[in-house]
């Protein structure tokens, strides 16, 4: 096959790649994700190692994501007032400088578990800004018809990062220790800064200045803070199929994410493995959703979205039970895998149903309370899960969640709810 018939191959697969600002973002996501994800390593392996607790993991979490719930407010409207790509250059520059002083931190001696709580409380106010912006600017790369596409292909590159990120956190802690590998995380929020200045401003899908979704205050955009956050609630309250997909990735975020961070409990515990193959373990979700990419973003894409999300979050306690009671490390690394590809399902379905069902004027301020289900929930759902192990051990109440996320997926879709993401 000539190169010609390939890159045609391609647009016709993934045609949001045939957009340069895309391609440029999804780039620079890939490659500065990884160290994302291998900087969350490298900060739970920390607090494992000072406290030997799950609970401090899971109080670990809660400082990470309380800061994106009491910043959600301010965060929508950052994204619908301001330049989305001026906002993403601050925010990944800030992140980069944090990570760089987590890596100063350790090396000048830095034990106190609490004083690791706090960088966590800071690094979570940056992000919880960002992560609106984020998610609204992919709808400023491609025109609506290729909208889909580029949120599945953006889910994608964040869980393809997942596969990369934890595996070479695991292998530097192992090999340099915590300290390297927040380093190499600090260093490796160069490249989304670098394509972010290299994307072109008049290529950008940015709706008429009269709607304020350009950074330009419109109608929607007029008032305070509040009352702007207010308006944005009624909005989602009064859209069936936003409030759906809000609803269900707050069930999945509370039931299923915090196995995130517990994974290190699941390693250094259960399957009793060195940091290296806990680094491994943390990249199986990653795994797994890069290799259900393709199916997701293409035979996937052609069924109702309410058949998808009824299939991803069966799938998805089915997995979580699955991990929780595998009896050895390589049945649980296919556990989650199979998480990760539901996850990728999950995520891209609902995101692509809130991004076509939202007005341009709204979006970041209604992805913001999106994320409210995904982000909100999360610190409270860390902590309780991270008591609830203490207790009665990780088997147990992973098993638990997975049940709980299985009858719920069931109970929407028989009940009909999962339909109203079929809108728009």
């Amino acid at each position: 096959m000539s190169d010609g018939a390939r890159e045609q191959q391609r647009s016709r697969r993934f045609p949001a790649l045939a957009y340069r600002n895309y391609r440029l973002f999804w780039l620079g996501g890939v490659l500065t994700n990884n160290g994302r994800w291998t900087q969350y390593v490298a900060s739970y392996y920390v607090i494992y190692q000072l406290t030997e607790s799950a609970a401090w993991v899971g109080a670990a979490a809660f400082s990470s994501f309380i800061p994106m719930l009491l910043t959600n407010p301010i965060a929508g409207h950052v994204s619908d007032r301001f330049d989305r790509r001026l906002v993403l250059l601050c925010t990944n520059t800030a992140c980069s400088l944090l990570a760089a002083g987590m890596a100063v931190s350790w090396g000048a001696g830095l034990r106190d578990p609490w004083a690791w709580m706090v960088l966590l409380l800071v690094g979570g106010l940056v992000y919880g800004i960002q992560l609106p912006t984020w998610q609204s600017f992919v709808a400023e790369c491609v025109p609506r018809e290729h909208l889909r596409n580029a949120i599945t292909l953006n889910s994608t590159q964040f869980n393809a990062a997942r596969t990369v990120g934890p595996a070479l956190g695991g292998f530097v802690i192992g090999t340099l220790g915590p300290g390297w590998a927040l380093a190499v995380a600090a260093l490796a929020y160069g490249p989304i800064l670098t394509t972010l200045s290299m994307i072109r401003a008049a290529e950008l899908f940015r709706p008429d200045p009269g709607s304020g979704g350009d950074g330009s205050v419109g109608e929607a955009t007029d008032g305070s803070v509040m009352a702007q956050y207010r308006e944005s609630i009624r909005y989602v309250l009064d859209s069936p199929g936003i409030r759906t997909a809000i609803l269900v990735t707050a069930l999945i975020s509370t039931m299923g994410q915090p196995v995130v961070q517990q994974i290190v409990v699941f390693a250094e515990e259960v399957f009793e493995v060195s940091p290296f193959w806990f680094g491994m373990l943390g990249s199986a979700q990653g795994i797994g959703a890069l290799l259900a990419a393709p199916v997701v973003a293409g035979e996937l894409s052609l069924l109702r979205r309410s058949r998808i999300q009824v299939l991803a979050t069966c799938g998805y306690g089915i997995a979580l039970a699955l991990f929780a009671l595998a009896p050895t490390l390589w049945m649980g690394f296919v556990g989650l895998g199979l998480i990760g590809a539901m996850h990728l399902a999950s995520a891209s379905n609902l995101n692509s149903t809130v991004q076509l069902q939202v007005e341009d004027a709204r979006r970041g301020r209604v992805m913001a309370l999106y994320l409210m289900g995904v982000l909100g929930v999360s610190p409270f759902a860390n902590l309780l899960m991270g008591g609830a192990i203490t207790v009665f051990g990780p088997r147990a109440v992973v098993t638990v969640a997975g049940l709980v996320v299985l009858a719920g997926g069931l109970f929407l879709h028989a009940t009909g709810r999962l339909r109203l993401l079929d809108a728009g």
